[in-house]
């Protein structure tokens, strides 16, 4: 899953509470355990980071961001945290969907739980993006982009035609 993929389905999985996040805080949270762990393995700045899924895949780092929401009576921060959530589940379950043999998913969202390193893979940038283009990717991002403009579009008219019917 990718970009519209964790968007769409993290929308949807908070439709009953999204009223009480700020959108731009919540998206970034839906990206952020990519926006952190991507640049780090492809950066090679340490042997630490194995793999894609690392600690922006922690439940422990959204663990802290609630806490910080929490201290601080934070929308922004909560919002944050849980649109990490909503990433970290949704990993895990397209990984099980898939059927995917590694657990990366679950070994990145468990750690420490299960020692101190992450799943070990060494692939390069165009193997990624060759992933990323893949069957499976392909359908859940588009899946993910009819989620958003359903959401923005097919609420709106149903908004808009419940206030014009006549009453009886």
């Amino acid at each position: 899953m990718f970009i519209l993929g964790h968007l769409g389905f993290g929308r949807l999985l908070v439709r009953p509470w999204r009223r009480n996040f700020p959108w731009t805080p919540l998206a970034v949270g839906m990206l952020l355990p990519d926006l952190i762990d991507k640049p780090l393995y492809y950066l090679h700045i340490s042997p630490f980071f194995s793999c894609t899924r690392t600690v922006g895949h922690t439940a422990i780092l959204a663990l802290v961001l609630a806490a910080i929401a929490y201290a601080r009576r934070s929308p922004a921060f909560a919002a944050l945290a849980v649109g990490m959530a909503t990433h970290l589940l949704i990993d895990n379950l397209f990984e099980l969907a898939l059927g995917a043999s590694d657990g990366s998913a679950w070994i990145a969202a468990s750690w420490p739980l299960h020692g101190w390193s992450f799943y070990q893979v060494s692939f390069t940038l165009s193997e990624h993006v060759g992933r990323l283009i893949s069957l499976p990717t392909i359908v859940t991002d588009v899946v993910g982009l009819g989620l958003l403009v359903w959401e923005r579009f097919g609420g709106s008219a149903r908004q808009r035609i419940s206030v014009r019917s006549p009453r009886r």
